[in-house]
Order: C-alpha cells, then sequence, then structure tokens
C-alpha cells in the first residue's frame, strides 16, 4: 500500500462519518456544493488534520502554496485555467512533503508506550519521524 492509499485508509477509518457527511451533501447539492457543503468540509478537514498525521505536516509545510492556489482560484472563478501554474506548485510541494519518513509507515504510540513499558505489537498512526 502506498503513501496515498493509506491516507485514504486512514481518512475513512477515523473520519468515516464526516467523509460520508460531505459527500452526501456534496451529491445533493450539484449546482453549489462549495458553499452549501462548508460545515462538513471543514469538520472532515478538521478530523483528518487531528488523526492522520501526514496530512497536518503536508498542510503545514505546504501552506503557502495552498494560500496561493486558493486565492487563484477565487479570483479566477469565471477562469480558474489562469491557476494551474500555481496548482502544480501545490502539487509539487505535497509530491515532496507528503512522503513517509524512511523508517516506515507511522505507527500509534499506545498508552502503554507512554508511560515507558514494552511497544505493543501492531497499530498505525504517527510516531516521529515526519
Amino acid at each position: 500500500m502506498d503513501v496515498a492509499d493509506n491516507t485514504v485508509a486512514l481518512v475513512t477509518k477515523h473520519c468515516g462519518l464526516q467523509l460520508e457527511l460531505y459527500q452526501k451533501c456534496v451529491t445533493q447539492n450539484p449546482e453549489n456544493w462549495d458553499m452549501k457543503c462548508i460545515t462538513q468540509k471543514r469538520a472532515l478537514a478538521k478530523c483528518s488534520e487531528d488523526n492522520v498525521p501526514i496530512i497536518k505536516h503536508v498542510k503545514e509545510m505546504c501552506d503557502p502554496f495552498i494560500k496561493d492556489y486558493d486565492a487563484c482560484v477565487m479570483k479566477n472563478q469565471q477562469d480558474p485555467t489562469v491557476c494551474l501554474e500555481s496548482l502544480k506548485r501545490l502539487f509539487h510541494c505535497t509530491e515532496e512533503h507528503g512522503k513517509l519518513p524512511p523508517t516506515g509507515p507511522p505507527r500509534v504510540v499506545k498508552e502503554d508506550e507512554k508511560k515507558g513499558d514494552k511497544p505493543a505489537a501492531s497499530g498505525y498512526g504517527y510516531r516521529g519521524g515526519v
């Protein structure tokens, strides 16, 4: 499983309800989903950032590119193709910072590990490195 697949799996696992509500809203509002579904979008983004550390890392590292692209799209709503260069820069940033560290996939730090006990044998989540 690559990083993108793992990220999607973690978002689905931890934020399935938020993802479902956002998808339903978008489907029910094809003409103005971007305005009607802002609450669901924010809830999904917050849940994803709180539960999938690679997302938070990429958002922090690529913040200037995200803001540049968002501003461009808002300014050029009639012709968003004007923003292709901004989108390319954002894409390159996410490609650069969205990779797992050489130590392998992140894993959950179990409560007993936090207290200094022996590490748990399995789990996913974040444990440093990125």
